[in-house]
């Protein structure tokens, strides 16, 4: 028969216990991140898309006037 144990001792963590557990998430976080990732966020990537797109838009409207 399966016998199941009771804990009667509340569980208690550490007092830094978010804090070391956030400073993981935290390292984890930064070694995922990866170039690619970084360009695409970088506000002057992001920048240089938008004019670059409104220009070829402007070009291809006079064209077709």
């Amino acid at each position: 028969m399966l016998e199941v144990s009771v804990m009667n001792e509340e569980y208690k963590p550490s007092f830094d216990f978010v804090s070391k557990v956030m400073k993981q998430v935290h390292e984890y976080e930064a070694s995922t991140f990866s170039f690619t990732e970084w360009l695409i966020r970088h506000p002057s990537v992001r920048y240089a898309l938008a004019g670059s797109g409104a220009l070829l838009g402007i070009f291809k409207t006079v064209s077709a006037f």
